[in-house]
């Protein structure tokens, strides 16, 4: 079936620092592989974003690496309001993720904002088009991601909200906040909704298919990263 019209929409994502990058993966990839893994799976998910039709992406983040990665991909890097804070502290992420919002809307004040996480190597650019496509009417929408507790994606309406509530729980935050739950009920988005911060994320991402800078990086790792 061919994707139903969305709006036009903007896209918001925030990476932190390198040097913090998923330690959660720490006890099995080193620094530099953990850093590769990150730039690799932010340069996909924009990719993609722009492929479902962005007007406008912007990545907000302390790291210069990040920035030109981001820049080289089509996205515009804008600095965190508040960098030194970031490590483990879902406030200053949602600063980030707020200035972004309001960042995107200065280019293109009309479009519905798309909120997502950088860590989505399995996204699919329909995926993206249907979900802002179920989202159209509501002022505010989430995508959990596959926990059902976390959130992988926000879509925002109203040209003037800028409440982002990302962090621990932030799926029943959001739907608090008075976002509609656009999975309930339903079995899908697969690949919108496997963000990466462990071994097990990864490898179910990795199923399902990633794009082709974290495929690069995954072989590179070797299969016992990633047992099938």
């Amino acid at each position: 079936m061919p994707d139903r019209e969305v709006r036009a929409f903007t896209v918001v994502l925030a990476v932190k620092g390198l040097s913090d990058a998923k330690t959660r993966l720490a006890p099995v990839l080193s620094a530099d592989d953990r850093r590769d893994l990150v730039l690799a799976m932010a340069a996909d998910t924009v990719a993609v974003v722009h492929a479902a039709g962005a007007r406008d992406v912007v990545v907000v983040t302390p790291d210069a690496t990040v920035a030109a990665a981001a820049q080289a991909v089509g996205a515009r890097a804008v600095a965190d309001p508040s960098p030194g804070a970031r490590p483990g502290a879902p406030g200053p992420l949602n600063t980030a993720l707020a200035h972004g919002v309001d960042t995107v809307r200065m280019a293109v004040p009309d479009a519905v904002v798309m909120v997502v996480q950088a860590d989505l190597p399995a996204i699919r650019a329909a995926s993206v088009r249907e979900a802002l496509a179920a989202a159209d009417g509501h002022p505010r929408a989430v995508v959990p991601d596959r926990s059902g507790e976390g959130t992988a994606a926000l879509v925002l309406a109203d040209p003037l909200d800028r409440t982002v509530l990302f962090g621990r729980e932030s799926a029943e935050a959001h739907r608090l906040s008075g976002a509609i739950d656009l999975t309930v009920g339903v079995d899908r988005w697969a690949d919108l909704r496997t963000d990466v911060d462990t071994v097990d994320d990864l490898a179910a991402a990795t199923r399902l298919g990633v794009g082709p800078r974290t495929d690069a990086v995954v072989r590179g790792l070797g299969a016992a990263l990633c047992p099938h």
